[in-house]
């Protein structure tokens, strides 16, 4: 979570927005939190999770449709938990150690494009 302080949210809200749109930001008042700003799509999630309800305006005219791509290493991802239980096992195994050492290696260049 970034945070920015509310000299930061005057000055540079381009950069806010951008980042709010990432993940929640902090905004500070004299060195203390005060404000968080999220994405549209966040917001409604924590409120759907927290069984509140969505203001009809933020909803999204399309639905949100997620697409699940195909796991490179075969696991079954339509059950996520029971994928990642049987993901975390074959880790902590060393099953599968050149596909993640190949997976990390694309995710960390990917992190880096980011940060640039």
């Amino acid at each position: 979570m970034r945070i920015f302080t509310s000299i930061d949210l005057q000055r540079q809200t381009g950069d806010v927005q951008r980042a709010a749109s990432r993940e929640g930001v902090v905004i500070t008042s004299h060195g203390k939190p005060r404000n968080v700003i999220l994405s549209v799509e966040e917001f409604c999630r924590l409120k759907r999770m927290a069984q509140e309800p969505v203001p009809p305006d933020l909803l999204s005219r399309k639905p949100l449709v997620i697409r699940h791509r195909a796991d490179p290493l075969g696991y079954d991802v339509s059950d996520f938990s029971r994928a990642a239980d049987r993901m975390a096992r074959d880790a902590l195994d060393g099953a599968h150690e050149e596909a993640v050492q190949a997976e990390l290696a694309d995710v960390r260049s990917r992190f880096k494009e980011e940060r640039q």
